[in-house]
Formats: structure tokens, C-alpha cells, sequence
């Protein structure tokens, strides 16, 4: 029972009788609150003894039985995997989306607001300016990089500038382009029709002029028809294309640089200028890269600057060098003098002597 002897009697007096009735329920249901508490605590410890010691004393679990537990806890982890598959596949399914989005933004931006060119570049040395590349590539300079195909452009440039050999066109992102020209340098010139005809070294037509350019002449070449400044050309036998094709790339392999003429009026006996002061005959292309070797070493370490000789290296196991003799610029009128036998057979020897063999190891 509360303790009513403590309460203030002049506190009392003042407090109303709902008041007075509501402290004395509160002081009461606290007391039995705690009573309650106490006894609910001892009560638990009483069941939970009980319990262990119920635990205790149970018989052990029928194998069967134990094996539905096993069975129910393992459809317990399934489901709750399954669930969590279905959890992470519904969030890959927002991640694909998500992904597919931001794709589809990416690439309506890289064709409107991303990716303008705003430059174009021109690299390597040639004759004419940039200005004029640009030009002849038709490019504005405004171009979406994206959007823009490059088919086509190289060929408006080449057919536009016939002194370069090669242009490249390509897409610098996030915003240029560039131009990389390779200008054109003469490799052989011809003599057809009346016109000299200079070629690159990609068969590029340079030239066509009255002039002779300051490269290596070919003689005996046949072009096919419409030949025009700008284009490849062919000659009307294509024999004659890869023969000098073969023939340039091997003089350019060897380092030989002062061939100044390329006869191939017969194919079979092959003539070169060396410098113009030596000529040579290689015969066929057999062997062709061998023959060419010894005609650098003869010229550069056995035939004098100033010599004119002629070199026979259709066999390179018996090269045959013989002087070029100088053409007779007066005539004798007079009847020549009588030989005898044996000044003629000596004569003979004397020409015979003028041929010099030389033999490569």
C-alpha cells in the first residue's frame, strides 16, 4: 500500500479530489509495475531453467526427423538465394537501360554538338601550300567528324595536285583533321611523239613537255593511249612496266646514282648509261642484281673519272670492258697503204689486245 502518512497535509488540502485520486493511482500502479517486473524476471529464469533441463533429458532426434530439418534449412538458404538473384538480375535490367541511354545521348551529341571539326592540318613538304591542299580536298572545315567520310578525298587531291604521290586523309578526334601529302619526285622520263614524258615513282605522270627532265631517260618505251598529266601510266606491252619497275628498285637497292639512260628496245639485250661516259649491257634480267653489283665496283674503283668505256656483264662470270673509240672527223682520200701478210696478222693482234676481260671471282 502507498505510504499515505508522507504526504504534505497542506499539499493536500490544496489539491482537488480528482488530483488527490490521480497521484495515489499512480503511486500504486508503480509499485505494482516493479512487483510485475520482478516477478516476470524470475519467472523467465524459472522457464529457461526448466527448459535446459527439459533439453537435457529429450531423447536424440530420429534420423528421419533430422533429416526433414536439413531439407526445410536448405530450401530456406534457396529461397532466400533465389531471391537474390531476382533482386541482382532486376538491377541489371536498370544498368542495361541505363547503359542503353546514355549511349543513345552519346551519339545524338557526337553528331550535333560533339566532334565539329574546327582545324584541318597539313603535314609534309611539298610545293604548294596549305591553302591549296584544303582547297583541292573540298573539305570546309566545318565538318562532323562522325559524320564525315574520307572516300574519296585522297584522289580529289592527287587528280587536283599532279606533283604529289600519295595523300592521306584522317580524322584527328576530338576535333581536326589532317592532311599528310608525299610530293612527287621524277624516277625515269621518256621520249614518245615528240614530248618528253616525266614519271614518278609510283607511275604518276608529272610532265609532259619538250624538255628532258634531270632523271634517268628510258628508251624504246611504248605508252598506251590517252595519256594525261595527273594519271598512272602504262605502256602498251606491260612487260615493259614491271621491267622497269624491277630495274629502278634494284639500282636503288645496289646505291648506284648515276644512271643516266635505260634502253629497252630489246629485252633480251638490256642497255644502261653509266654517267654517260659508260655503257653497259646487262643482257636479260637474269641475275640482274648480281650484274648491277659489279657494275658499281668496276665504275667506282677500276674505270677512271674521265674514261669512256663500254662494259659487256650479260655473263657476270666474264665481264668484257672494252674503250669506246672516238668517232673519225677527217677522212684520207689516199689509198692505204699495202700490207704485207704478216703486218696484217699483226694488226689483228693489236685489235685483239684493246679488249679487256675481266674475270669476278
Amino acid at each position: 500500500m502507498p505510504e499515505f502518512h508522507r504526504l504534505n497535509k497542506t499539499h493536500t488540502t490544496q489539491m482537488s479530489k480528482e488530483e488527490l485520486n490521480k497521484k495515489l493511482r499512480e503511486e500504486a500502479d508503480k509499485s505494482a509495475s516493479k512487483s510485475v517486473r520482478k516477478k516476470n524476471v524470475l519467472e523467465q529464469k524459472k522457464q529457461a531453467k526448466i527448459s535446459a533441463q527439459t533439453k537435457n533429458q529429450m531423447p536424440p532426434k530420429s534420423p528421419a526427423k533430422k533429416k526433414r530439418e536439413e531439407e526445410l534449412k536448405r530450401r530456406e538458404k534457396e529461397e532466400k538465394k533465389a531471391k537474390k538473384r531476382r533482386r541482382r538480375g532486376n538491377y541489371v535490367i536498370y544498368y542495361v537501360m541505363l547503359a542503353i541511354l546514355a549511349v543513345i545521348v552519346f551519339a545524338v551529341l557526337s553528331v550535333t554538338v560533339l566532334f565539329n571539326c574546327e582545324e584541318i592540318v597539313v603535314e609534309g613538304e611539298s610545293k604548294y601550300t596549305a591553302e591549296q591542299i584544303i582547297e583541292a580536298s573540298g573539305l570546309k572545315g566545318d565538318e562532323n567528324l562522325v559524320k564525315l567520310s574520307l572516300l574519296g578525298i585522297d584522289k580529289r587531291i592527287l587528280d587536283e595536285l599532279v606533283s604529289l604521290d600519295s595523300a592521306v586523309v584522317t580524322k584527328v578526334f576530338p576535333n581536326k583533321i589532317k592532311i599528310t601529302v608525299t610530293p612527287a619526285e621524277p624516277m625515269v622520263n621518256f621520249y614518245y611523239a615528240g614530248k618528253n614524258y616525266v614519271i614518278s615513282h609510283v607511275g604518276r605522270v608529272m610532265e609532259i613537255e619538250r624538255n628532258a627532265a634531270d632523271c634517268m631517260e628510258v628508251i624504246g618505251y611504248q605508252p598506251g593511249d590517252n595519256v594525261v598529266v595527273g594519271d598512272y601510266i602504262t605502256a602498251a606491252n606491260p612487260e615493259q612496266d614491271e621491267t622497269i619497275k624491277t630495274i629502278s628498285g634494284t639500282i636503288d637497292l645496289v646505291g648506284i646514282t648515276e644512271i643516266t639512260e635505260l634502253n629497252i628496245t630489246d629485252m633480251l639485250s638490256i642497255g644502261l648509261v653509266y654517267d654517260d661516259r659508260i655503257e653497259i649491257n646487262l643482257g636479260s634480267m637474269l641475275q640482274l642484281e648480281e650484274k648491277l653489283t659489279i657494275v658499281k665496283e668496276l665504275a667506282e674503283n677500276y674505270i677512271s673519272d674521265n674514261e669512256k668505256v663500254t662494259l659487256d656483264v650479260s655473263n657476270p662470270e666474264r665481264v668484257v670492258q672494252r674503250p669506246i673509240t672516238p668517232l673519225v672527223t677527217s677522212v684520207s682520200t689516199s689509198a692505204p697503204p699495202e700490207t704485207t701478210p704478216a703486218e696484217e696478222d699483226a694488226e689483228g693482234e693489236n685489235l685483239q689486245e684493246d679488249d679487256a676481260e675481266v674475270t669476278v671471282e
